[in-house]
């Protein structure tokens, strides 16, 4: 079995391809800033390959996954927050901000979806956002990219519905990860003080629900949006 993990270089990314090689999968992992050595180091000895990809960037996937046949799951996780007053967002953020959580994930999806249907263990699943079903103040194009991404998921999900392939979302609350080790302490706790659970998600948690959507027990789960936030939303 093969696994295709687009932007599996961050927390999340790294714990959902050790569920999908506990699960036996082969799996390619794209990345961009991160250490190829780092990497490397990390999943040494195991069946991990790796493909550099600047996601804001229009890529010749016919070029770029030349290689890769026989598809059975994907994961999109590549994500980028993006913070501020709308009338402060220049047109390039919007721009890499649309191009990374919206356009590589249809392009990518497109390009693999054949290959993803001819499998009886065909399975996408997006990692999306709390933000992207009830939005955010001051990440409103975050948000609105978020949101498409469920879009996308309920929309393909439909459309292949009379294949194997099923296709969900996973919406995280915010995630215990570098990003939130370098917040301020008070400002973490003003931010804990609004979740019911008061605490953080933790990366395995996102890829244990991962890893439950693509096994055979969920093939009649698609479409649909895992929530894990700790209570913050329902």
């Amino acid at each position: 079995m093969k696994a295709l993990v687009v932007g599996g270089s961050g927390a999340i990314g790294q714990a959902i391809v050790r569920e999908l090689l506990d699960e036996g999968f082969e799996v390619i992992v794209t990345y961009h800033q991160t250490s190829l050595t780092s990497l490397q180091t990390t999943f040494q000895n195991e069946p991990v390959q790796f493909i550099q990809m600047d996601l804001t960037q229009t890529q010749d996937f016919d070029n770029v996954f030349a290689f890769i046949n026989n598809v059975d799951v994907l994961v999109y996780v590549s994500g980028q927050s993006l913070y501020g007053m709308l009338q402060d967002m220049s047109d390039k953020a919007i721009q890499d901000n649309y191009m990374i959580h919206v356009y590589q994930l249809i392009k990518i999806a497109q390009h693999f979806l054949n290959q993803l249907i001819q499998s009886t263990r065909g399975r996408i699943v997006v990692i999306s956002s709390i933000w992207g079903e009830m939005g955010a103040s001051f990440e409103t194009v975050y948000s609105t990219m978020k949101a498409a991404q469920i879009g996308f998921v309920k929309a393909l999900s439909e459309e292949v519905a009379l294949t194997p392939l099923t296709v969900n979302a996973i919406a995280p609350g915010i995630v215990a990860s570098r990003m939130t080790d370098e917040l301020n302490p008070d400002d973490l706790a003003e931010v804990l003080e609004t979740i019911p659970q008061r605490r953080l998600v933790e990366a395995e948690e996102v890829a244990h629900a991962c890893r439950y959507l693509i096994s055979p027990k969920a093939k009649s789960v698609t479409g649909t949006v895992q929530r894990i936030n700790g209570g913050w939303y329902r």
